[in-house]
Parts: C-alpha cells; structure tokens; sequence
C-alpha cells in the first residue's frame, strides 16, 4: 500500500512534529501523499463498483488533512502522524456515514459507520432502527458481515447507560438504541501498510458493510416523516 519511503517519513514525522522540519521534508511528504492518493484511488474504484451512492466521489476527497486542528486540544503537535482514509457520500468532510481505513502504530483497524453525530441525526437513526428493527436485524445477520465484523462495536464510552428519551428498557432494540455512535471496526496491523495484498484485503472487509451504510444513510438524509421502504438497500 505505502513504500518503505513513506513509512520512514511518518516515523521521522513523530520525532519531529514541527512546522520548521515539515517544510524542509516538503517533497517526502508529497511523494506520501501521492502514494496514498493512488490507495485511495484503488480502493475507491473498487467501492464504487459496488456501491452507486459513492460514484460522484474522487480519490482526494478520500484523503484527510495531515494538518491537525489544534485549537482545543492541549496536545500542540502540528501534523497528524497516522494513515487514514474515508469513503463517503459527497467525500470525507459530508455528515453521511461512511467506509474507514485507519493505521497507526498503537491502533490499526478497518471498518465504517457513522461516528458520534450530533442530536438530529442521532435522533433519525434511532427513529429508523425502532421503526424498522426486522430490516436493521436482516443487515446485522448478514453472514458476510458477521463473518467479517460479528456485531457493531459497544464502546462503554459511546454508549448510554440508560435508554433514550422515549424508548424502554424492554425494547427490543434497546442494544442499539442506546448507542451513541454506529460503527463497526476490526483490527489491523500497522506492518500490513507496507504489504503488496493490503489493497485488496482492506476491500474485502470493507464491501459487507454496504448494506449497513445505506441503512443509517437513508435515515440521515430522511425528511421528518418516516420512511416509506419498497426496497431494502441490502437487497438491491
């Protein structure tokens, strides 16, 4: 996926996280983001194939900034030092949710959903999974998906203790309901980065979540009355 090259940048990167050595390694970081730019290219046109909602969607839009936001966080580091990637409708910067690809030396994984999103949409993916809890099961079932994946992930840390505002504690969905981010993830290794099959493996487990995507996409972008369904996504 990445040379060795750019591999050693990241590494010098993390030892000199300043804007004075970033500018003067200026051209090793655009062969870096070259290279990721072709992964990103790769794996988009593959995702696309199967995936219609991402056709309008170019490789660098793929990409994220390497430029760290540094204006509330205590952590002063100008420049991101991880490999990531997002595959979304409308690009990385849309509210929709969408396919992930994460490296780093402490946490690599590979995965998709949609990541603590504010209260509206919260609210909408919460109305569907009530409103159409058979389908949401059907997708979760899916045997590529569980065979890739098993369940979304249940982070203590995204999810309620007690159920929303309106549903019971003896709701069937109430698992999910009470989740405040809708994501599945498996880990990775951060040495695959530099390994010929990474491409194709990150597409392979990156393909099942499609149906669940939809899923959570169609009730974001749903107006305020629900959803009339004539088609599961996941069987189209």
């Amino acid at each position: 996926m990445l040379s060795k090259e750019s591999i050693k940048f990241l590494e010098n990167l993390r030892d000199n996280n300043h804007k004075d050595w970033f500018s003067a390694n200026r051209t090793r970081y655009e062969y870096y983001k070259t290279e990721l730019l072709q992964a990103a290219r790769q794996i988009l046109k593959a995702l696309q194939q199967a995936d219609p909602s991402l056709a309008d969607v170019k490789p660098h839009q793929c990409l994220f900034r390497i430029n760290r936001d540094i204006r509330f966080s205590p952590d002063n580091r100008p420049y991101k030092t991880h490999v990531s990637l997002g595959f979304a409708p409308g690009g990385r910067k849309g509210d929709l949710a969408g396919y992930y690809v994460h490296f780093d030396p402490e946490e690599s994984f590979v995965g998709g959903g949609l990541y603590m999103p504010m209260s509206e949409p919260l609210k909408k993916v919460r109305t569907d999974i009530d409103l159409y809890w058979d389908e949401f099961t059907e997708i979760l079932h899916q045997p590529d998906f569980v065979q890739m994946y098993g369940d979304l992930d249940f982070d203590p840390h995204f999810t309620l203790s007690r159920p929303p505002k309106g549903y019971t504690y003896d709701h069937p969905a109430i698992r999910y309901l009470k989740l405040k981010s809708f994501t599945a993830t498996r880990p990775l290794r951060y040495s695959q980065l530099t390994e010929p099959a990474t491409i194709e493996l990150l597409i392979q487990h990156l393909l099942p979540l499609r149906p669940l995507l939809h899923f959570l996409n169609r009730a974001l972008q749903a107006d305020d009355e629900p959803n009339i369904i004539l088609k599961p996504f996941y069987k189209s």
